[in-house]
């Protein structure tokens, strides 16, 4: 879109006249982003762009600019239109109802409009305001009026290997393969959890809510000190447990309670993913010491936010581990 913005406000940039290719998505949506400031009305093109109350000929009379032609589209410009209503002269085709109801309505709007001799026409941008176009809110307002996912501030600043992030990130949409899932695609009969068998495997069930997953919880933050945070009978929802929890940690250790707790759901996917294609199940003690292990793997492939964690379970490596022993 910046080339686009510097075609209309910069004239004196070399390329100003070259041809070029526009995607139509980015073309729509900078014509939909900007309008015109009249001025004088010798630059604003009266067939395409934005200058009546904010919108185009093509919006307020579609069918009226459908017998207009592409070169006249882009030369005529507001001033010679308007100069003894020139713009009639431009209409070509048969002359439909619908045609002459727009025409009409073009002969009344414009009957109002006061050029202003002396001032140029500016382009404005409708997404900051200072009306000059920016990058960064080029780029929002592709995303206008869609709702953010929730947790997905706290990933993104949360520790951990990229491929574990993803998976969180498939989490927050519901984008997991669970049994619930594969079920609805008709993909499979059965869904139960394949760690408790009690109740239909969704994500949410399986990270949190699954009795199996809720000892392991309990187990690995009772040996860490965080007990008091461990997910209960009431908590259904990842996201809402995660941030509530998080403001119960102290504020040093919340990046290394954003890890682990990225860590555990991970450990949980892979366990659920053990028990059904290779038909491997573990007692909850191995799989502590499986989820111990990967902390200190963590920890030794350098993320430090990781050493409270590392220090409760004695699995800091190496001299200083040792020390702790002694002392």
């Amino acid at each position: 879109m910046r080339w686009l913005w510097m075609k209309r406000t910069d004239v004196a940039r070399p390329w100003h006249l070259l041809p070029d290719e526009k995607e139509p998505i980015i073309e729509a949506m900078f014509q939909a982003s900007i309008y015109v400031d009249l001025g004088d009305g010798h630059t604003a093109l009266f067939w395409s762009d934005r200058w009546l109350n904010g919108k185009s000929l093509a919006e307020l009379a579609p069918c009226l600019c459908a017998t207009v032609g592409p070169r006249i589209k882009k030369t005529r410009t507001v001033a010679q239109a308007l100069h003894g209503d020139l713009w009639t002269t431009d209409i070509f085709g048969a002359l439909t109802v619908q045609v002459i109801l727009d025409n009409l309505l073009v002969w009344d709007m414009t009957r109002t409009i006061q050029l202003q001799p002396d001032q140029p026409y500016r382009v404005c941008w409708k997404w900051t305001p200072d009306k000059i176009f920016s990058t960064s809110s080029a780029y929002k307002s592709f995303f206008i009026g869609q709702q953010p996912v929730e947790g997905t501030t706290l990933l993104r600043k949360a520790w951990a290997p990229p491929k574990c992030k993803f998976f969180i990130w498939l989490v927050l949409h519901d984008r997991c393969w669970t049994a619930a899932r594969r079920k609805k695609h008709g993909l499979q009969d059965d869904d139960s959890c394949a760690l408790c068998s009690q109740a239909p495997e969704t994500i949410e069930h399986l990270l949190l809510c699954c009795s199996f997953s809720r000892e392991l919880w309990f187990q690995l933050f009772h040996r860490i000190g965080w007990s008091a945070v461990s997910p209960s009978s009431h908590d259904q929802w990842l996201v809402v447990w995660w941030t509530r929890a998080r403001k119960c940690i102290l504020k040093e250790e919340r990046r290394c309670f954003d890890s682990v707790v990225i860590l555990i759901c991970c450990m949980v996917w892979k366990e659920r993913n053990k028990r059904i294609f290779y038909r491997q199940i573990r007692t909850m003690h191995e799989i502590l010491d499986w989820v111990f292990d990967e902390i200190c793997a963590w920890f030794q492939a350098g993320f430090s936010k990781l050493e409270p964690v590392a220090r409760a379970l004695g699995r800091l490596p190496g001299r200083e581990s040792a020390n702790n022993v002694i002392t």
